[in-house]
C-alpha cells in the first residue's frame, strides 16, 4: 500500500515539475528572443510583420502549418541569423498557385480602393475647411471695408464740416469788420 501512495505521489509531482520545466523552456525561448530582438535592433511589431509577410508569400505557393511556423533572430559574434522554421503540409498546384496570387492581387486592389476612398474623403473634409476659412476671411474682408468706407466718409463729413465752419469763420470775420468799420 505504501509503494502505491510513493508511486502515485511521484507521478503527480513529476507532472508538476515537468510543466513546470516546460514553463521555463518557453519563458526562457521567449526572453532569449525578446533579448536578441533589442540586441540586433529590430522591434517586436517589426519581427510580426516579417513574419505576416513571409506567410503571405510562402503560404501562395506550399500549403504550411501556420501554427508551428517559427521565426527568430540570433545574434552570434559579430553577424545576425534569421532562423526560419516552416512546416510544409504539400506544394500546391499551380492552379492554386494562380488562385492564390490573383487573390492578393484582389485584396491589394481593394487595399488601394479602400485607401484611395479614404484620401478622397480626407481631400474633400479639407477642401471645405478652406472653402469656409476663405469664406470667413471674404467676409471679414468686406467687413473691413465698410468700416472702411465708412472711416472715409466720416472724415470726408468732418473735413466738410472743418471747411464749412472755417468758411463760416471767415464769413463773420468780414461782416464783423465791415459793421466795425
Amino acid at each position: 500500500m505504501k509503494d502505491i501512495f510513493s508511486d502515485l505521489y511521484d507521478r503527480v509531482l513529476s507532472f508538476f515539475t515537468s510543466q513546470n520545466d516546460e514553463t521555463k523552456v518557453v519563458a526562457k525561448s521567449r526572453l532569449r528572443s525578446v533579448l536578441m530582438q533589442d540586441r540586433v535592433g529590430f522591434s517586436e511589431r517589426a519581427m510580426q510583420m516579417l513574419k505576416d509577410d513571409m506567410l503571405d508569400s510562402i503560404s501562395k505557393y506550399l500549403e504550411i502549418d501556420i501554427d508551428s511556423f517559427d521565426l527568430s533572430i540570433d545574434a552570434k559574434e559579430n553577424t545576425t541569423v534569421l532562423n526560419l522554421s516552416i512546416p510544409v503540409i504539400r506544394p500546391k498546384t499551380d492552379e492554386e498557385i494562380d488562385e492564390a496570387i490573383a487573390l492578393a492581387q484582389n485584396e491589394k486592389i481593394k487595399k488601394t480602393h479602400k485607401i484611395a476612398g479614404e484620401l478622397e474623403e480626407l481631400v474633400k473634409e479639407k477642401a471645405q475647411e478652406l472653402a469656409e476659412a476663405m469664406t470667413e476671411e471674404d467676409a471679414k474682408d468686406q467687413q473691413a471695408e465698410v468700416l472702411q468706407e465708412k472711416n472715409n466718409s466720416s472724415e470726408k463729413n468732418i473735413k466738410e464740416d472743418k471747411e464749412e465752419l472755417q468758411n463760416e469763420n471767415i464769413k463773420d470775420k468780414k461782416q464783423t469788420k465791415t459793421k466795425q468799420a
